[in-house]
């Protein structure tokens, strides 16, 4: 699987993830909770096959680099 979800696509898909499973527990939909894994799971592996499917790549422009958690 290569990336082809972007950095800030990634973080949007998270926190929509988040949200939804938010709205779904909120109101007490477990449907709607388990649809807002599926944002999640795709923004953590930075993999999405829709955006294959559509022939959109996301990290095209990036470079990838490691950022060190030591200063």
């Amino acid at each position: 699987m290569e990336c082809n979800v972007g950095i800030t696509e990634q973080k949007i898909r998270v926190l929509a993830g988040l949200a939804i499973i938010g709205v779904g527990a909120y109101y007490n939909i477990k449907a709607l909770s388990a649809i807002g894994v599926i944002p999640i799971v795709t923004g953590m592996l930075r993999y999405c096959p829709v955006n294959q499917t559509i022939g959109y790549n996301g990290c095209a422009g990036e470079q990838h680099r490691v950022k060190s958690a030591v200063l």
